[in-house]
Protein backbone atom coordinates (compact mmCIF):
# COMPACT_ATOMS: atom_id res chain seq x y z
CA UNK A 1 0.00 0.00 0.00
CA UNK A 2 1.59 2.92 -1.22
CA UNK A 3 0.79 6.02 0.94
CA UNK A 4 0.61 10.24 -0.44
CA UNK A 5 3.98 11.90 0.61
CA UNK A 6 1.96 15.54 1.37
CA UNK A 7 5.42 17.39 2.36
CA UNK A 8 6.67 16.60 -1.04
CA UNK A 9 3.94 18.96 -2.57
CA UNK A 10 3.76 22.09 -2.95
CA UNK A 11 1.08 23.83 -1.23
CA UNK A 12 1.35 27.11 -4.50
CA UNK A 13 0.41 24.20 -6.86
CA UNK A 14 -3.01 23.71 -5.10
CA UNK A 15 -3.77 27.06 -5.20
CA UNK A 16 -3.15 27.20 -9.03
CA UNK A 17 -5.42 24.24 -9.19
CA UNK A 18 -8.32 26.35 -7.37
CA UNK A 19 -7.72 29.16 -9.41
CA UNK A 20 -7.72 27.35 -12.97
CA UNK A 21 -10.77 25.24 -11.51
CA UNK A 22 -12.61 28.77 -11.01
CA UNK A 23 -11.73 29.96 -14.25
CA UNK A 24 -11.41 27.29 -16.43
CA UNK A 25 -8.48 28.68 -18.47
CA UNK A 26 -5.10 28.97 -18.25
CA UNK A 27 -4.73 32.47 -19.12
CA UNK A 28 -7.68 34.01 -16.85
CA UNK A 29 -5.79 32.17 -14.12
CA UNK A 30 -2.66 33.41 -14.96
CA UNK A 31 -4.35 37.16 -15.03
CA UNK A 32 -5.63 36.08 -11.22
CA UNK A 33 -2.34 35.27 -9.84
CA UNK A 34 -0.44 37.86 -11.82
CA UNK A 35 2.06 34.88 -13.06
CA UNK A 36 2.70 34.17 -16.56
CA UNK A 37 0.65 31.17 -18.74
CA UNK A 38 3.82 29.51 -18.67
CA UNK A 39 4.25 29.47 -15.12
CA UNK A 40 0.48 28.20 -14.68
CA UNK A 41 1.17 25.54 -17.10
CA UNK A 42 4.15 24.71 -15.31
CA UNK A 43 2.42 24.34 -12.11
CA UNK A 44 -0.39 22.19 -13.55
CA UNK A 45 2.16 19.59 -15.16
CA UNK A 46 3.73 19.31 -11.86
CA UNK A 47 1.06 18.51 -9.84
CA UNK A 48 -0.64 16.43 -12.46
CA UNK A 49 2.93 14.05 -12.11
CA UNK A 50 2.07 14.46 -8.39
CA UNK A 51 -0.96 13.34 -8.40
CA UNK A 52 -0.97 10.73 -11.74
CA UNK A 53 -4.18 12.51 -13.71
CA UNK A 54 -4.79 15.11 -15.96
CA UNK A 55 -6.93 17.36 -14.04
CA UNK A 56 -8.48 19.70 -17.13
CA UNK A 57 -8.71 18.45 -20.23
CA UNK A 58 -9.60 21.04 -23.37
CA UNK A 59 -13.06 21.93 -24.42
CA UNK A 60 -15.27 23.63 -26.31
CA UNK A 61 -15.79 26.05 -23.94
CA UNK A 62 -12.52 26.20 -22.05
CA UNK A 63 -10.71 23.54 -19.81
CA UNK A 64 -12.99 20.42 -18.59
CA UNK A 65 -12.35 19.01 -15.28
CA UNK A 66 -11.69 15.46 -14.71
CA UNK A 67 -13.71 13.30 -12.37
CA UNK A 68 -10.51 12.97 -9.88
CA UNK A 69 -10.38 16.72 -10.28
CA UNK A 70 -14.31 17.20 -9.86
CA UNK A 71 -13.75 14.82 -6.47
CA UNK A 72 -10.67 16.67 -4.69
CA UNK A 73 -11.81 20.50 -5.16
CA UNK A 74 -13.92 20.75 -2.78
CA UNK A 75 -11.70 19.47 0.18
CA UNK A 76 -9.13 21.25 -1.12
CA UNK A 77 -10.61 24.90 -1.18
CA UNK A 78 -11.45 23.58 2.15
CA UNK A 79 -8.49 23.28 3.12
CA UNK A 80 -6.70 26.26 1.66
CA UNK A 81 -9.45 28.37 3.39
CA UNK A 82 -8.48 27.12 6.47
CA UNK A 83 -4.96 27.49 6.15
CA UNK A 84 -5.44 30.64 5.29
CA UNK A 85 -7.79 31.49 8.16
CA UNK A 86 -5.22 30.55 10.07
CA UNK A 87 -2.44 32.72 9.05
CA UNK A 88 -4.43 35.48 8.70
CA UNK A 89 -3.60 38.63 10.91
CA UNK A 90 -7.15 40.21 11.83
CA UNK A 91 -5.66 43.69 12.41
CA UNK A 92 -3.19 43.50 9.01
CA UNK A 93 -5.45 45.56 6.89
CA UNK A 94 -5.26 49.56 7.81
CA UNK A 95 -7.31 51.12 4.89
CA UNK A 96 -4.97 54.33 5.78
CA UNK A 97 -1.79 52.60 4.69
CA UNK A 98 -3.08 49.34 2.48
CA UNK A 99 -2.61 49.68 -0.95
CA UNK A 100 -5.08 46.98 -2.85
CA UNK A 101 -7.86 47.19 -5.29
CA UNK A 102 -10.98 46.13 -5.43
CA UNK A 103 -13.67 45.12 -8.09
CA UNK A 104 -17.18 46.31 -7.38
CA UNK A 105 -20.22 44.89 -9.72
CA UNK A 106 -22.31 47.28 -10.11
CA UNK A 107 -24.90 48.96 -13.03
CA UNK A 108 -26.84 52.49 -14.14
CA UNK A 109 -28.22 53.21 -11.12
CA UNK A 110 -25.52 52.50 -8.66
CA UNK A 111 -23.41 54.34 -10.71
CA UNK A 112 -25.63 57.14 -11.13
CA UNK A 113 -26.65 57.50 -7.68
CA UNK A 114 -23.71 55.77 -5.49
CA UNK A 115 -20.32 55.69 -7.06
CA UNK A 116 -19.08 58.94 -6.44
CA UNK A 117 -20.20 58.43 -2.79
CA UNK A 118 -18.21 55.48 -2.02
CA UNK A 119 -15.29 56.65 -3.68
CA UNK A 120 -15.34 60.04 -1.45
CA UNK A 121 -15.70 58.02 1.63
CA UNK A 122 -12.55 55.96 0.22
CA UNK A 123 -10.30 58.32 -0.77
CA UNK A 124 -10.70 60.05 2.70
CA UNK A 125 -9.99 56.64 4.89
CA UNK A 126 -8.40 54.86 2.23
CA UNK A 127 -5.95 56.96 -0.34
CA UNK A 128 -3.88 54.20 -1.83
CA UNK A 129 -7.19 51.90 -2.01
CA UNK A 130 -8.11 51.95 -5.88
CA UNK A 131 -12.33 50.94 -6.00
CA UNK A 132 -13.12 49.74 -9.93
CA UNK A 133 -16.71 49.37 -10.91
CA UNK A 134 -17.47 46.10 -13.32
CA UNK A 135 -20.38 45.91 -15.16
CA UNK A 136 -23.10 42.83 -14.07
CA UNK A 137 -25.78 42.87 -16.64
CA UNK A 138 -27.55 40.19 -15.21
CA UNK A 139 -27.68 37.80 -12.12
CA UNK A 140 -26.06 35.11 -14.03
CA UNK A 141 -23.36 37.23 -15.00
CA UNK A 142 -22.72 38.78 -11.27
CA UNK A 143 -22.85 34.66 -9.97
CA UNK A 144 -20.72 33.98 -12.35
CA UNK A 145 -18.29 36.72 -11.37
CA UNK A 146 -18.09 36.36 -7.61
CA UNK A 147 -17.27 33.16 -8.02
CA UNK A 148 -14.52 33.64 -10.64
CA UNK A 149 -12.81 36.20 -8.22
CA UNK A 150 -13.38 38.75 -10.87
CA UNK A 151 -15.46 40.39 -8.47
CA UNK A 152 -15.00 41.16 -4.33
CA UNK A 153 -18.06 42.78 -3.91
CA UNK A 154 -21.58 43.61 -6.22
CA UNK A 155 -24.72 45.51 -5.91
CA UNK A 156 -27.43 43.56 -7.50
CA UNK A 157 -31.33 44.28 -8.09
CA UNK A 158 -31.76 41.16 -6.89
CA UNK A 159 -31.11 39.02 -4.47
CA UNK A 160 -28.56 36.00 -5.40
CA UNK A 161 -29.72 32.45 -3.86
CA UNK A 162 -26.56 30.57 -4.40
CA UNK A 163 -25.27 28.42 -1.24
CA UNK A 164 -21.60 30.04 -1.79
CA UNK A 165 -22.73 33.43 -1.90
CA UNK A 166 -24.03 35.89 0.85
CA UNK A 167 -26.35 38.37 0.36
CA UNK A 168 -27.99 41.19 1.92
CA UNK A 169 -30.75 44.16 1.54
CA UNK A 170 -28.57 47.54 1.26
CA UNK A 171 -31.76 50.22 0.12
CA UNK A 172 -35.01 50.42 -1.01
CA UNK A 173 -35.60 52.79 -4.29
CA UNK A 174 -38.80 54.77 -5.09
CA UNK A 175 -39.66 56.69 -8.03
CA UNK A 176 -40.07 60.04 -9.13
CA UNK A 177 -40.85 62.04 -12.14
CA UNK A 178 -38.89 64.70 -13.89
CA UNK A 179 -40.43 67.73 -16.43
CA UNK A 180 -38.74 70.76 -17.55
CA UNK A 181 -38.65 73.34 -15.26
CA UNK A 182 -40.06 75.18 -17.67
CA UNK A 183 -43.06 73.20 -18.65
CA UNK A 184 -43.72 72.09 -14.74
CA UNK A 185 -47.09 72.05 -13.20
CA UNK A 186 -47.27 73.41 -9.73
CA UNK A 187 -48.25 70.64 -7.72
CA UNK A 188 -46.05 68.31 -6.02
CA UNK A 189 -47.69 65.18 -7.79
CA UNK A 190 -47.41 65.01 -11.42
CA UNK A 191 -51.30 65.26 -13.04
CA UNK A 192 -51.98 61.96 -14.36
CA UNK A 193 -53.40 63.48 -17.90
CA UNK A 194 -49.85 65.30 -18.18
CA UNK A 195 -48.22 62.19 -17.21
CA UNK A 196 -50.38 60.14 -19.79
CA UNK A 197 -50.23 62.99 -22.90
CA UNK A 198 -46.64 63.65 -22.83
CA UNK A 199 -44.08 61.61 -24.80
CA UNK A 200 -41.51 59.75 -22.43
CA UNK A 201 -37.54 58.86 -22.15
CA UNK A 202 -37.56 55.52 -20.85
CA UNK A 203 -33.99 53.63 -19.63
CA UNK A 204 -33.67 49.90 -21.85
CA UNK A 205 -37.07 49.82 -23.62
CA UNK A 206 -38.39 46.49 -21.74
CA UNK A 207 -42.00 46.75 -20.90
CA UNK A 208 -42.12 42.74 -19.46
CA UNK A 209 -39.87 43.98 -16.67
CA UNK A 210 -40.16 47.86 -16.63
CA UNK A 211 -42.03 48.41 -13.03
CA UNK A 212 -43.66 51.18 -14.19
CA UNK A 213 -45.50 50.02 -17.11
CA UNK A 214 -46.68 46.93 -14.57
CA UNK A 215 -48.15 49.69 -12.37
CA UNK A 216 -49.98 51.36 -15.51
CA UNK A 217 -50.65 47.79 -16.77
CA UNK A 218 -52.98 46.81 -13.93
CA UNK A 219 -55.02 50.64 -13.62
CA UNK A 220 -55.69 49.77 -17.95
CA UNK A 221 -53.23 52.59 -18.42
CA UNK A 222 -50.22 53.18 -21.14
CA UNK A 223 -47.97 55.67 -21.18
CA UNK A 224 -46.40 57.23 -24.19
CA UNK A 225 -42.77 56.17 -25.14
CA UNK A 226 -41.16 58.40 -27.12
CA UNK A 227 -37.87 57.23 -27.00
CA UNK A 228 -35.19 54.33 -24.94
CA UNK A 229 -31.88 55.24 -23.75
CA UNK A 230 -29.68 52.77 -22.02
CA UNK A 231 -27.95 55.32 -19.54
CA UNK A 232 -29.81 57.65 -16.91
CA UNK A 233 -27.48 59.91 -17.65
CA UNK A 234 -28.86 59.64 -21.66
CA UNK A 235 -32.83 59.61 -19.77
CA UNK A 236 -32.09 63.05 -18.00
CA UNK A 237 -30.40 64.60 -20.94
CA UNK A 238 -33.19 63.56 -23.23
CA UNK A 239 -35.92 65.03 -20.98
CA UNK A 240 -34.03 68.08 -20.47
CA UNK A 241 -33.57 68.45 -24.34
CA UNK A 242 -36.67 67.46 -25.56
CA UNK A 243 -39.04 68.03 -22.99
CA UNK A 244 -40.10 64.51 -22.58
CA UNK A 245 -41.39 63.38 -19.02
CA UNK A 246 -38.49 60.90 -17.54
CA UNK A 247 -39.25 58.69 -14.40
CA UNK A 248 -36.18 57.69 -11.87
CA UNK A 249 -35.43 56.57 -8.84
CA UNK A 250 -35.91 58.98 -6.17
CA UNK A 251 -32.34 58.78 -4.89
CA UNK A 252 -31.38 60.62 -8.54
CA UNK A 253 -33.24 64.20 -7.45
CA UNK A 254 -31.79 66.23 -5.74
CA UNK A 255 -28.34 67.24 -7.41
CA UNK A 256 -29.29 65.33 -10.90
CA UNK A 257 -32.70 67.58 -11.24
CA UNK A 258 -30.66 70.92 -10.65
CA UNK A 259 -27.83 70.02 -12.87
CA UNK A 260 -30.20 69.53 -15.87
CA UNK A 261 -32.39 71.95 -14.65
CA UNK A 262 -35.51 69.36 -14.54
CA UNK A 263 -38.37 69.35 -11.74
CA UNK A 264 -39.19 66.24 -9.69
CA UNK A 265 -42.60 65.46 -9.11
CA UNK A 266 -44.49 62.55 -7.38
CA UNK A 267 -46.08 59.83 -9.66
CA UNK A 268 -50.14 59.33 -10.17
CA UNK A 269 -50.07 56.10 -8.94
CA UNK A 270 -48.58 53.71 -6.20
CA UNK A 271 -45.98 51.74 -7.28
CA UNK A 272 -44.15 49.66 -5.23
CA UNK A 273 -39.99 50.71 -4.39
CA UNK A 274 -37.10 48.36 -5.90
CA UNK A 275 -34.20 47.01 -3.85
CA UNK A 276 -31.03 47.34 -4.07
CA UNK A 277 -28.37 44.53 -2.33
CA UNK A 278 -25.12 43.71 -1.81
CA UNK A 279 -23.33 40.15 -2.67
CA UNK A 280 -20.55 38.77 -2.24
CA UNK A 281 -18.69 35.22 -2.39
CA UNK A 282 -18.96 33.29 0.98
CA UNK A 283 -15.30 32.46 0.72
CA UNK A 284 -14.34 36.54 1.72
CA UNK A 285 -17.15 36.21 4.54
CA UNK A 286 -14.29 37.23 7.26
CA UNK A 287 -11.65 39.15 5.34
CA UNK A 288 -10.92 42.34 7.13
CA UNK A 289 -9.88 44.19 3.52
CA UNK A 290 -14.07 43.05 2.04
CA UNK A 291 -15.18 43.92 5.57
CA UNK A 292 -13.76 47.47 5.26
CA UNK A 293 -15.19 47.58 1.86
CA UNK A 294 -18.61 46.31 2.93
CA UNK A 295 -18.74 49.29 5.79
CA UNK A 296 -17.69 51.70 3.10
CA UNK A 297 -20.90 50.71 1.01
CA UNK A 298 -23.46 50.81 3.76
CA UNK A 299 -22.43 53.76 4.92
CA UNK A 300 -22.78 55.59 1.45
CA UNK A 301 -26.07 54.45 0.87
CA UNK A 302 -26.85 55.43 4.50
CA UNK A 303 -25.37 58.66 4.04
CA UNK A 304 -26.89 59.37 0.52
CA UNK A 305 -30.50 58.44 1.58
CA UNK A 306 -29.87 60.86 4.68
CA UNK A 307 -28.76 63.73 1.81
CA UNK A 308 -31.59 63.08 -0.54
CA UNK A 309 -34.24 63.69 2.92
CA UNK A 310 -32.53 66.74 3.05
CA UNK A 311 -32.65 67.91 0.17
CA UNK A 312 -36.13 66.71 -0.51
CA UNK A 313 -36.49 69.22 2.78
CA UNK A 314 -34.75 72.33 1.92
CA UNK A 315 -34.91 72.73 -2.03
CA UNK A 316 -37.76 74.44 -2.91
CA UNK A 317 -36.56 74.49 -6.52
CA UNK A 318 -39.44 72.27 -8.29
CA UNK A 319 -43.25 71.27 -8.16
CA UNK A 320 -42.25 68.73 -5.51
CA UNK A 321 -41.16 70.90 -2.98
CA UNK A 322 -43.13 73.86 -3.89
CA UNK A 323 -46.18 71.80 -3.24
CA UNK A 324 -44.55 70.12 -0.10
CA UNK A 325 -44.27 73.90 1.62
CA UNK A 326 -48.26 74.65 0.45
CA UNK A 327 -48.87 71.15 2.78
CA UNK A 328 -46.72 71.81 4.94
CA UNK A 329 -48.00 75.95 5.70
CA UNK A 330 -51.69 75.28 4.74
CA UNK A 331 -53.95 74.15 8.15
CA UNK A 332 -56.34 71.49 7.19
CA UNK A 333 -59.24 72.34 7.34
CA UNK A 334 -61.88 70.80 9.28
CA UNK A 335 -66.03 69.59 8.15
CA UNK A 336 -68.74 69.31 11.24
Amino acid sequence: MSRFNIQALDLNLLSVFVVVWETRSVSRAADRLALTQSAVSHALRRLRLRLGDALFVAGRAGLVPTPMAAEIIGPVQAALQQIAGALRVRSAFDPATADVEFRLGTNDLVESWLASRILQLASVEAPSVAIHSVPTPDLDATEALLESGDLDLAISRRPLHAASIRCEPLADVGFVTMIRKAEAPSSAEMPLSLYLDRPHVVFRLDSRTNRIDVALSKLGLRRRVGASVQTYYAMLATAAQTGYLCTVPDRMGGGFARAFDLSVHTLPFSIEPASLYLVWHGRYEADPALLWLLACVRRAAQGQAQAQECRMKVEPSSGFQRGLKRRIATPKRTFG
